[in-house]
């Protein structure tokens, strides 16, 4: 444990007040390829993402012997407040919730997680709603050693409920988002508040579908990993006849030559993402959707073409829920949550929540 003291006094920026902040500052110039960074600028706002997180905790630990997680950077996600983590030793936090944004007022708005388990993707989405929205987040159990991921969506949904209880105020009405599989949960999670008669605001689906369909490609989570995190073009068949163990320490080898993976990121960390998002395709696969007594809105991507063209307006949302509105969104499904597309989709996620129940107005 370090037990280097900050000072009071102001930092310019690039520097900091102690061996810690200077080494931290210097580790986010790398990574992010700027010159300009201080102690109080947000790594996520300075251009950060998630491969980028993950080389600065292998950079904290190498360097600090400190193991940060997803809720460590995106609760304090400045060089001064991680600095007080390091000093410390440790965060001291546990279990899945995430506050990403504090906010100044109004009802908290939760995120939940898409299939990769992570919630990395949704401080821009906070940024762009506005720092005066309450904004958390909770990621999927099993990301973390120890761990043993859920097995189905009602679990995870009464997980998360169970967690998020203990900051929502009281009294307060309940507020859910989610990208991709993420919606499912919000919805699922929603339509259990809502029959325990809980108020239920906003329920926005990111460009989510109702269904996983049967015939879905059974190697879509290596395929997502493959291409979304690491960037590798490798023989999906080839890796399917790996071990587990074996396939984690063939990409990780792959991907450090690639450069899209730090050196040190070990083998055993890759295969639990790669097992989650398994785990939550299946619990996906086996989800049977029940009706919600209330409104859902969907988040409806512009660009469709990554769709096959069959896909209802709504996704098909109004065959469940008791009401579908659809509201677009500028990108396809991945650049959606995206630099130049983000901005707008927190604008309309906000502007949403201030409509609460009444009909969307339209949107230009």
């Amino acid at each position: 444990m370090l037990h280097q003291e900050a000072t009071t006094e102001p930092a310019p920026a690039g520097t900091g007040r102690d061996g810690v902040e200077l080494q931290l500052c210097d580790i986010w110039r790398k990574l992010l390829g700027r010159t300009d960074v201080g102690i109080h600028d947000d790594f996520f706002a300075l251009g950060g993402h998630s491969l980028l997180a993950i080389r600065l905790t292998v950079e904290v630990r190498r360097l600090f012997q400190v193991d940060l997680t997803a809720a460590d950077l995106l609760a304090a996600a400045t060089v001064a407040e991680l600095a007080e983590i390091i000093r410390r030793g440790s965060s001291g936090a546990s279990g899945q919730l995430v506050r990403i944004q504090a906010g100044s007022g109004g009802s908290p708005l939760y995120a939940l997680p898409p299939v990769s388990g992570t919630v990395l993707l949704y401080p821009p989405v906070a940024r762009a709603m506005g720092t005066d929205q309450p904004f958390w987040a909770v990621q999927s159990v099993g990301l973390l050693p120890g761990e043993t991921p859920l097995e189905s969506i009602e679990e995870i949904s009464e997980t998360f409920i169970e967690q998020l209880r203990t900051v929502h105020p009281e009294g307060a009405e309940w507020n859910l988002i989610g990208y991709s599989m993420g919606g499912l949960l919000a919805y699922e999670t929603a339509r259990r508040l809502k029959e325990r008669g809980e108020r239920v605001g906003l329920v926005g689906l990111l460009d989510t579908r109702i269904v996983v369909e049967a015939g879905a490609d059974p190697d879509f989570a290596l395929r997502a990993l493959l291409w979304r995190g690491l960037k590798l073009e490798v023989d999906i068949e080839w890796l399917r006849g790996l071990t587990p163990e074996e396939r984690a320490a063939e990409l990780v080898d792959r991907a450090v030559a690639a450069g899209t993976m730090p050196a040190d990121f070990d083998a055993d960390r890759l295969r639990r993402m790669i097992d989650m998002y398994q785990f939550n395709l299946d619990a996906l696969a086996a989800y049977r959707i029940k009706p919600y007594d209330g409104t859902v809105t969907v988040f409806r991507v512009t660009d469709r073409s990554l769709e096959d063209g069959t896909l209802p307006e709504d996704l098909g949302w109004s065959e469940v829920a008791a009401r579908a509105v659809v509201c677009d969104v500028p990108g396809d499904h991945f650049t959606m949550v995206e630099p130049g597309q983000v901005e707008v989709l927190g604008r309309r996620i906000k502007e949403q929540l201030a409509l609460g129940s009444a009909p969307a107005v339209p949107l230009a």
